[in-house]
């Protein structure tokens, strides 16, 4: 046994001393008992206790103990007894100590050696040691955390009162020999929750930058519309591709209004910033340009109580960008705002700004993704007040309301505090996970369209002290710092719907990356197809119209807009409608597309009351009108309606045909119980519903309609042949199923064939 354990010690790592063994025998808990394991003349001490056992470091060997059991054998006390007695008696065996023994039966040694772990590595601290043996500690530690990987990673560490706690990635095979390789160690934890956040931004305080990596060369771009950014960022520098400003008497594009273009480029350029920056090599999903839209009090020249005209520049700002990005996909990102006067139930809520976006996204019909910011809710410090600030008014801010850009509103999943938090005395956060952010405003509702469309992360908050305290690291997004060079370091935090649009920005181009031949309004049509609210949110807001209000379609899940999966078939259809077309007495002829879905009869009617989850999204741009004469907004408009499980074909096309001579009116309605409902789902340009079926209701082929409604485009024959295109996407979710679905629906329409392995 003594062999061992000296084989054992001379194992240790170079940085590390001593050797760890488990007492084995009853009652060694007893302080009484375990107080005679330790000799404090020999560095030997009892460092984890539990029924039976006993862990005991001892700074070179066993002599110490030795003694003791000898002692145990020839000495006796004054009063005649052994000495030692109370330890000795008890001492069934030592034996090496294992990661059961310092985890106190958290991590057992049964574990795989390939599976990774975030683990707490508690070894001693306080004033109970040296700064000569606390650095020892630190070294071996992150000689430990090295082990299989190229580059030494950083070891977050908190120091404790009597504790070092040291933040470790490990494998099973590690921990395995942890005790032999780490014999300081005191206790081993699994970490409760680790935040990439948290290692991030340790290394970036270490000087530790990362490689970037940059996209493909046909890759898509994000336009950074915004205060400008700080081009020479070592994570922006190797990305951009170019820079400008339409800010009259402020040709320099660089960002000095606070670093807010700088925060935004990092959350639309990387969707793993954090995750990433841990590993050394920064993966870049999209290009960046920069347009400087915003001015600051820096600017000659320009006239604080009077503000641009926003329609203009706007404009001005989009041809900019893609003149810098040319031969590329553009995604716009606008995390901008202002309060929207326009919005009283009298007065319409089309203003210039929002006209202007939408007739950019419009295109002349070709279609241009802008993503707008949803706009902050004022500061919640009362924690009483939340969610009822959110709900407003005020609502949106413009043009966050525009018909044909994706509105993009916040909720949060970050809910709980770091150490670091903790330690600086944060409250408790505001918003439990999968809530609205508090800082997230939502519309009026209404008979509006539908926003915002999407929700994204925003950050949570930590209410107290007539404080918001919004910038706790554990309920922030990562993103880079403009003020770089004078600061030392690369990254800050950021929050607010701000960045939620420009993580949609990045969501976008991801997907355009992935399927570079399709429409905008199908990119578009993609990421809100898999949104979904979450049941935190369902609970917050039982009432499903201020659920809409507030989260729109819910939270999109970018990763499963990529691909298909086998159990998961997506099918997109891209056509061309004419909503206006009239017949030789110049009277409206509206005719309705119909689409065959090519689902399998005998696989899906086999499964018979299995539930499976049908999802349906329409994605077009309507052609806008600053005419407030007209009778309506959109030159033409469209809806959806799928054939009901007890319909045949020809009764299913009788029915949309006469919705659509009737324009469309109907309340309720639809061929199945969806979530959202036809109603609400019909008002805008995202129309995106789900629905939870038995999978024989689905069973066979059946019919998608997408018909017209009625816009300004009838006002004259000048406009009456005018085409509108439209994407449809439809999936069928089988869950937990093993049936490959998309094998066998895959013989129309335009299946996504990228294969790709999705997360839960």
């Amino acid at each position: 046994m003594e062999q061992q354990l000296a084989t054992d010690r001379d194992q240790a790592l170079p940085h590390a001393s001593g050797m760890l063994v488990t007492a084995i025998g009853p009652g060694l808990e007893d302080s009484s008992v375990n107080r005679q394991l330790r000799d404090r003349k020999s560095g030997t001490d009892v460092v984890t206790v539990s029924e039976g056992r006993a862990v005991v470091h001892a700074a070179s060997d066993l002599a110490a103990l030795r003694t003791k059991i000898r002692a145990y054998a020839s000495q006796n006390t004054r009063k005649g007894k052994p000495r030692f007695q109370e330890l000795v008696a008890r001492l069934d065996t030592i034996e090496a100590a294992t990661i059961d023994d310092l985890s106190l039966g958290e991590i057992e040694l049964s574990i795989a050696d390939d599976d990774r772990f975030w683990v707490e590595v508690w070894m001693p601290g306080g004033s109970g040691i040296s700064d000569d043996q606390r650095e020892a500690q630190d070294e071996a530690v992150a000689e430990f955390a090295s082990i299989g990987q190229a580059e030494t990673p950083v070891v977050p560490v908190y120091r404790g009162p009597e504790r070092d706690v040291h933040l470790v990635s490990a494998t099973g095979a590690m921990l395995k020999v942890l005790p032999v390789l780490l014999p300081s160690a005191v206790e081993v934890h699994r970490a409760p929750l680790v935040r990439p956040i948290v290692l991030a931004e340790a290394a970036d305080e270490a000087g530790i930058r990362a490689e970037v990596d940059a996209p493909g060369p046909a890759a898509a771009a994000v336009a950074v519309h915004d205060t400008g950014i700080t081009s020479d960022h070592p994570y922006l520098q190797p990305i951009v591709l170019g820079a400008s400003s339409v800010v009259p008497g402020a040709p320099s594009p660089a960002d000095v209004s606070g670093g807010h273009g700088t925060q935004m480029a990092g959350v639309a350029a990387y969707s793993r910033l954090a995750d990433d920056l841990i590993t050394g090599r920064l993966g870049a999903d999209a290009w960046l340009v920069s347009v400087r839209l915003l001015e600051s009090k820096e600017d000659a020249g320009g006239d604080p109580d009077r503000g641009p005209l926003w329609a203009e520049r706007t404009t001005e700002s989009i041809a900019t960008a893609e003149a810098l990005a040319p031969q590329r996909a553009v995604i716009h990102n606008i995390s901008l705002g202002a309060e929207n006067t326009a919005t009283g139930t009298e007065r319409t809520d089309r203003t210039a700004w929002s006209v202007a976006v939408d007739v950019l996204a419009w295109n002349s019909g070709a279609g241009r993704l802008l993503v707008v910011a949803a706009g902050n809710a004022e500061t919640i410090t009362d924690r009483e007040n939340y969610p009822y600030v959110n709900l407003g008014p005020p609502h949106l801010q413009q043009p966050g309301q525009a018909w044909n850009v994706l509105s993009v509103g916040g909720y949060t999943d970050l809910d709980r505090l770091t150490a670091q938090d903790e330690q600086r005395g944060y409250p408790l956060p505001l918003a439990s996970a999968g809530s609205l952010s508090p800082h997230s405003r939502t519309s009026p509702g209404g008979s509006r369209p539908l926003k915002p469309d999407l929700v994204m992360e925003a950050g949570n908050t930590a209410p107290g002290g007539r404080l918001e305290n919004p910038e706790a690291q554990g309920l922030t997004v990562l993103t880079l710092d403009s003020n770089w060079r004078d600061r030392g370091t690369l990254l800050r935090r950021t929050w607010a719907t701000s960045p939620a649009a420009a993580a949609a920005s990045n969501a976008l181009a991801r997907i355009a990356n992935a399927h570079p031949s399709l429409r905008p309004a199908t990119w578009r049509g993609l990421l809100a197809h898999t949104a979904n609210w979450p049941q935190a949110a369902q609970e917050q807001f039982p009432d499903r119209r201020d659920l809409l209000r507030a989260f729109g379609y819910g939270v999109p899940a970018p990763e499963r807009a990529m691909a298909s999966d086998s159990n998961r078939p997506v099918m997109v259809y891209e056509g061309v409608i004419r909503p206006s077309h009239r017949n030789r007495e110049s009277k409206p002829d509206r005719i309705a597309d119909f689409i065959e879905l090519p689902l399998p009869y005998d696989e899906l009617d086999q499964l018979a009351e299995t539930p499976v989850g049908l999802a349906i999204t329409l994605s077009y741009f309507i052609d806008p009108t600053d005419n407030l004469t007209r009778g309506t907004y959109a030159g033409g408009r469209l809806r959806w309606d799928l054939q009901g499980p007890t319909e045949d074909p020809n009764s299913f096309r009788a029915r949309i045909n006469q919705l659509a001579r009737e324009q469309g009116h109907q309340r309720g309605g639809g061929s199945y119980s969806w979530e959202i409902g036809t109603m609400s789902r019909s008002r805008g340009t995202l129309q995106h519903d789900r629905a939870r079926i038995a999978a024989s209701e689905i069973a066979g082929p059946r019919l998608l309609a997408v018909y017209p409604v009625t816009g300004w485009w009838e006002d004259s024959s000048a406009t009456w042949e005018r085409k509108l295109s439209y994407s449809v996407i439809v999936s069928v979710d089988l869950g937990e199923v093993d049936l490959d679905l998309y094998s066998l629906a895959a013989i129309a329409l335009q299946p996504i064939s990228v294969d790709v392995e999705l997360g839960p």
